[in-house]
């Protein structure tokens, strides 16, 4: 399978709660527009998002795949592709190695053929392997003169070259369009139209009659006319602007191709240490529960309880403190000081606790086990 050169590592550690912001005025994007770079270079970003991606397809050891990717981009179609080289690619996109392999999403999909060429028919570990699922393809000839969609599906078409786009400010990625900075000053800017997104560097965002701080929410819904040169960067371009002035909303359609939705499953703990019932555990030692998705680290605030049971007195464990580790989906939970000897402790996690992304809710769990000497 044909790959490009890695992309940085740096960009893997994206704000999934920026991802899910809601647009300004209360609008949000069906789809996003972007490259397969941004792709494979930001998957925790782009997981379970709607995508649309400019790149022909090739097949290979029996898998279609997106072209050129850095890591493999495999395609499940939903309809039969269009024939032709200007067409987009639109479906669900999912990192392989995040979703459990009884994920619902996957019913009904072989895919022994991409484990087997990608990871010797072992399933994935996280960020190796994607995958878009209910794919299907629209005609996307390039216009001569781009929108910001346009640049942000087809940014090497126009690298190098002048242009002038009109879109809404969105400010410093206020609302998460996108999924990394450019970093080339404190005044850069996202520029937002329909389903596509472009960050704006170069100038402050002022002129007459107008002057919008990339930092307040306030200043955001204005529509902008940027004029600049477009910069295919790594992963995401920028124009580089020269002029900046007042513009109207555009009548820009965007065409949907709607796709089932299918709800992931809730939440549940997997593993425990200590587990259930267990007895003579270290007074000192942490304990330590697993998850079977990506959780909201902030709803663990106030919604972990800790006791002493089994009526033997009123007295407190010790204060405790948590840390949840995204990378593992664990959560590790240590006492200021040793528990108390032969006591029962009880564990408790309220349903305020809530999955990364959609919100869904635990069912309350508890965990009880005794301490030793």
């Amino acid at each position: 399978m044909p790959r490009r050169r890695n992309w940085r590592n740096a960009l893997l550690g994206v704000s999934v709660a920026l991802a899910c912001s809601a647009g300004a005025n209360g609008q949000t994007s069906p789809r996003v527009a972007t490259t397969a770079e941004a792709l494979v270079a930001a998957p925790v970003f782009f997981q379970g998002k709607h995508v649309a991606i400019r790149r022909s397809t090739v097949q290979s050891a029996g898998v279609t795949e997106l072209a050129d990717t850095a890591k493999p981009v495999a395609v499940f179609w939903r309809e039969r592709p269009s024939s032709g080289s200007d067409v987009e690619v639109r479906g669900e996109f999912w990192d392989l190695g995040r979703l459990p392999k009884d994920d619902p999403r996957l019913a009904g999909i072989d895919l022994a053929p991409l484990l087997q060429a990608t990871n010797r028919s072992e399933w994935p570990p996280r960020d190796r392997v994607f995958v878009i699922l209910n794919a299907t393809t629209v005609e996307s000839p390039l216009p001569s003169d781009p929108s910001v969609r346009t640049l942000a599906l087809a940014p090497e078409h126009y690298d190098g070259k002048s242009v002038t786009v009109v879109g809404r400010f969105r400010g410093a990625n206020l609302y998460g369009d996108l999924p990394v900075p450019v970093s080339k000053s404190r005044w850069d800017f996202v520029l937002e139209s329909a389903d596509g997104a472009i960050w704006v560097t170069g100038m402050r965002p002022r002129g007459k009659n107008f002057n919008l701080d990339p930092t307040a929410r306030l200043d955001t819904g204005h529509w902008l006319q940027v004029t600049g040169i477009v910069r295919n960067g790594d992963p995401l371009p920028w124009i580089e602007a020269t002029a900046l002035a007042e513009a109207a909303a555009p009548t820009e359609a965007v065409v949907e191709v709607p796709a089932p939705v299918i709800r992931e499953p809730a939440p549940a703990v997997v593993f425990s240490a200590p587990i259930q019932g267990d007895t003579d555990v270290e007074r000192n030692a942490p304990v330590r529960i697993q998850f079977s998705r990506d959780m909201d680290p902030k709803s663990f605030e106030n919604q972990i309880r800790v006791a002493y049971a089994g009526g033997q007195g009123a007295a407190a464990p010790p204060p405790f403190t948590f840390k949840y580790d995204e990378g593992t989906r664990a959560l590790e939970i240590k006492f200021n000081a040793p528990l108390d000897a032969f006591r029962q402790v009880k564990v408790d996690l309220l349903n305020g606790i809530v999955s990364a992304g959609d919100n869904q809710p635990i069912a309350q769990w508890s965990l009880t086990y005794t301490t030793g000497s």
